[in-house]
């Protein structure tokens, strides 16, 4: 097709007219930084440049005038209008300055105009958006603090004989013990000699509730730095492939119901022994709880139904602990409040992920095969096996697999 066929008529707000030759001013605005003793300069780019179009115009024919007035009202109108360009095409612009009319006697039937035009933008302003992470961060801090200061009211030894004192040191072996097992290789060697320690301190700490409390929360915070992901042994049954390594093992531990041995509440002592008992168990639950909505703050989300596969577990979990007849007022607002910033946190930073399909092999296949047939990529064999939990990457059955799109 050649040059001449793909020329457009030109227009103005809907008026023709005919176009002699233009100009159009375009590039990129930068602020050029010069440093002394040095001999080059730094150019900000500070973005594209506004495209400023110079038109040389004209209107023809018998009826001239009456087109002439047209094209000036439509020039005089305010705001943007539509131009197509011969060349460039359809464009929002606003006329830019005063636009020159010219006659001349040597050219009668005809009106010459000198227009100027400048891109139309967006009358946008600086918007204020909310950091969904950071405030899933403060709600957890909230909900730290208010566990802490709630099991400071709870928990005591003061008075009591040492039976209490030492139920109150099983009871946090058993906790420690828990995390521990919920953790597995997860942990890690430094974290688990931090568990450790704590088991062989526990006698020391039960006699100061809040730093016990503080010690709880921070060998739940310490579990698992939140980048590193999940192995495909590490999996919990709520969780997909993807996730930081401490969400499943959190997850474990936010349900946790200490196994204490029964004990009648037949006197203050045994009241208390059973008080404390509870009041470990729930600091257990709600550390957890803390650190796995940190975790979720500090994830990416590659993958859009694994997201909402983690918000809705990490919800439940939540509304499992807020729903407990033992918590208190202050608790329960954290725990509501948390649990708003954690759905909101992941519904913000998720849509624009992958999304998973289901596909069906024709035939059994090598993972590898698979992933080239898919993606061109055949290092992406290993996440289809890992997120279908294939037996062996070189058999791919012929069944329904779910794969990233």
């Amino acid at each position: 097709m050649a040059w001449r066929d793909q020329l457009r008529p030109a227009s103005f707000r809907g008026v023709p007219f005919c176009v002699d030759g233009d100009d159009l001013s375009a590039g990129r605005r930068g602020q050029v930084h010069e440093y002394p003793q040095r001999d080059k300069p730094y150019v900000e780019d500070l973005g594209r440049a506004t495209r400023q179009i110079s038109i040389t115009a004209y209107v023809i024919g018998p009826d001239y005038m009456a087109a002439r007035d047209r094209l000036l009202g439509a020039i005089e109108e305010g705001g943007p209008g539509e131009l197509v360009h011969p060349m460039y095409g359809t464009m929002q612009v606003a006329v830019v300055g005063e636009c020159r009319v010219s006659h001349s006697k040597d050219e009668g039937g005809m009106c010459r105009f000198s227009l100027s035009f400048t891109e139309a933008g967006e009358l946008a302003f600086p918007a204020a958006s909310t950091n969904t992470a950071a405030t899933t961060g403060i709600k957890a801090r909230s909900l730290r603090q208010s566990s802490v200061l709630d099991f400071a009211r709870l928990f005591s030894l003061r008075g009591m004989p040492d039976f209490v004192g030492d139920a109150a040191k099983a009871d946090v072996d058993r906790g420690v013990a828990a995390l521990r097992s919920a953790a597995g290789p997860a942990g890690g060697t430094a974290w688990t000699g931090r568990a450790q320690r704590m088991e062989a301190q526990a006698g020391t700490l039960v006699q100061d509730p809040a730093a016990l409390a503080e010690s709880v929360m921070d060998l739940a915070a310490g579990l698992a730095p939140a980048d590193q992901a999940v192995s495909p042994t590490a999996f919990g049954a709520s969780f997909p492939m993807g996730v930081p390594a401490a969400l499943p093992a959190l997850s474990r531990l936010a349900a946790y119901s200490p196994q204490s041995p029964a004990v009648a509440p037949s006197t203050p002592s045994r009241r208390q022994q059973a008080t404390n008992a509870m009041a470990i168990g729930a600091l257990f639950r709600r550390a957890a709880l803390v650190q796995m909505a940190h975790t979720v703050a500090a994830a990416d989300w590659p993958v859009y139904d694994d997201a909402v596969q983690v918000q809705r577990t990490v919800a439940a979990q939540i509304d499992a602990e807020a729903s407990r007849p033992e918590v208190a007022d202050p608790v329960f607002r954290s725990l509501s409040e948390l649990r708003i910033a954690v759905v909101r946190d992941i519904a913000a930073r998720a849509p624009g992920s992958s999304r998973l399909v289901t596909i069906t092999p024709g035939a059994v296949l090598p993972a590898v095969v698979l992933a080239y047939d898919r993606y061109e990529d055949a290092e992406r064999g290993e996440e289809i096996v890992i997120r279908n939990r294939l037996r062996h990457p070189g058999f791919v059955p012929a069944t329904t697999l779910q794969v990233l799109t």
